[in-house]
């Protein structure tokens, strides 16, 4: 069960007016946002390896659904590197490393921002006592900064701030898997982000970020509750609703193609797609954001682009 942590308001008087009246921008206008589609959920398919998944579509798009992007990456790894003195007293030896997984939809700026400001910080942490950080330590870090540049960028910007994201895996201090979630709730009058954690997740628990949240949520109970049939195992439905709703030309927030990704003990890893050349042929190709991966563009020097994929 998410379990929220109280707020504390942040903005000083002098401030309180203008965010006020940002608040009722907002709720007119928040109808209005065009977001995307990403789910998180916990996989059990290998008994001794539960991982969480990640499904997500790679569309952003202006908020009155005029197209800006098919290709954006909306899910990424967050890499966590603790480091101890070396003989010589400088923090250069690595005793600890882990990645988890981080997503987010509404504002494409803050999303992105948030991450690639988190990573240069989490992936250089300093411990003379070989401190290991828990998956609350991270979020809870995270849940400042994050805070301190929306309550910022709202008021620049007023409602094409919203966004929320969320920070998933496995935790190695509690041995489970975790999801903490940032959303912007109303406080006292202002928009403030708040922290909500979902820890050891069960089979069918998701975790919804983006459009049509009570829709999307519905069609995610029912596809978990199908019953499993060849190539149809209930444990990967999210892959199958979050398809349907990119192939949907109707939803203008959602399209573009299928971003996956897998956080688990070993960390996070991003999985290309596997797509048919010719639907019903074995030939396929390997695809990352809607874009084939061949010789033209897979190749770095000598080096060839790999890693996993999937179907």
């Amino acid at each position: 069960m998410y379990c929220v942590p109280r707020i504390r308001r942040l903005h000083p008087p002098r401030r309180r007016q203008k965010a006020a009246r940002l608040v009722s921008i907002v709720v007119r206008q928040k109808r209005s946002l065009q977001m995307t589609s990403i789910v998180v959920w916990p996989n059990f398919e290998l008994d001794r390896c539960p991982s969480m998944w990640v499904v997500g579509d790679t569309r952003v798009s202006f908020a009155n659904g005029s197209l800006i992007l098919e290709d954006a990456a909306k899910i990424l790894g967050l890499p966590l590197v603790c480091r101890e003195p070396d003989q010589s007293g400088f923090f250069s030896r690595a005793y600890f490393e882990h990645s988890f997984g981080y997503c987010f939809a509404g504002s494409t700026l803050m999303g992105q921002n948030s991450y690639l400001s988190l990573v240069p910080l989490l992936s250089n942490l300093v411990s003379a006592n070989r401190y290991v950080p828990s998956m609350s330590d991270v979020a809870n870090f995270a849940l400042k900064y994050i805070r301190k540049t929306f309550d910022e960028y709202k008021e620049r910007v007023g409602p094409s701030a919203m966004f929320e994201a969320a920070i998933f895996g496995w935790c190695r201090v509690n041995n489970q898997l975790e999801i903490w979630h940032f959303r912007p709730e109303l406080q006292n009058d202002v928009y403030e982000i708040s922290l909500a954690s979902h820890v050891d997740p069960q089979f069918k628990d998701f975790l919804y970020l983006g459009d049509e949240k009570q829709e999307v949520e519905r069609l995610l109970r029912n596809a978990f509750d199908e019953i499993a049939a060849p190539g149809r195992p209930p444990e990967r439905s999210p892959r199958r609703v979050v398809d349907e709703l990119i192939a949907d030309r109707g939803r203008a927030s959602i399209g573009g193609d299928q971003q996956l990704a897998i956080a688990n003990q070993f960390g996070f890893q991003p999985y290309m797609l596997l797509r048919p050349r010719v639907v019903g042929q074995p030939q396929a190709y390997m695809s990352y954001l809607g874009m084939e991966l061949n010789h033209e563009n897979n190749t770095v020097g000598q080096a060839v682009v790999g890693g996993p994929g999937m179907a």
